[in-house]
């Protein structure tokens, strides 16, 4: 296992105020954006930081286990992961009923080997 990278559990949350504003449509204006497109590239950024931190990249990942508390949210969220993984790695992917912190749509769960 030395020479695997495991990241567990990585949700849109400071787990100070919740949602974070930058991982959440503005209330203002409501029909820019989409709150499962920002939660996914927010919690696929922190990854893609804590993997650089480790030695390694998104682009070493193995594999995947994605929970959505609404699996109608797959589209959206399926066209954030894309871009950040266009050989995509195995995935599962789960419903849930609700996750950690209230207002969260998806958990990420990562395995990266390194390099």
């Amino acid at each position: 296992m030395g020479d695997l990278v495991f990241a567990a559990g990585q949700i849109a949350s400071d787990f100070s105020t919740g949602v974070p504003p930058e991982a959440r449509v503005d209330p203002a204006f409501p029909y820019y954006g989409s709150d499962i497109k920002r939660q996914t590239r927010y919690v696929l950024e922190n990854l893609a930081r804590t993997f650089e931190a480790a030695g390694t990249s998104l682009g070493q990942v193995v594999k995947a286990q994605v929970f959505h508390t609404d699996l109608a949210n797959f589209d959206g969220f399926d066209e954030v992961w894309r871009e950040f993984f266009p050989s995509p790695p195995p995935r599962t992917t789960v419903g849930t009923t609700g996750l950690l912190v209230p207002g969260c749509l998806v958990e990420i769960d990562l395995v990266a080997a390194m390099p």
